[in-house]
């Protein structure tokens, strides 16, 4: 029914006359795009929509902001961790009867 009730509702354009993405399809797929993932096209059409809407912008920006946040306070693993990693590893395949390397 649903499906029905959207065809028979025109769907924005932008001012090239091309369909626009609305809303609820700019945030099924903004991180997708945020995350460089999204097709040439789509990626089109969702910054169209950004530059448009303030309200996706504004959600995009938060989005960009907090992953620029995440990434700038990453913290360094413990030196140590490889090395324990590679034992574990070395460990596992010993006790498997597996030689390091021949997998």
């Amino acid at each position: 029914m649903m499906t029905f009730l959207r065809r028979l509702i025109p769907r924005p354009r932008n001012a090239q006359g091309e369909r626009a993405l609305d809303c609820v399809a700019v945030g099924k797929t903004l991180q997708r795009y945020l995350d460089g993932a999204a097709t040439a096209e789509t990626a089109a059409l969702i910054e169209a929509h950004l530059e448009d809407c303030l309200r996706c912008g504004l959600e995009a920006d938060t989005y960009r902001r907090i992953k620029a946040a995440l990434a700038s306070h990453r913290v360094p693993p413990p030196s140590d961790s490889l090395e324990r990693l590679r034992d574990f590893g070395l460990e596992l395949a010993r006790s498997h009867g597996t030689k390091p390397g021949s997998g």
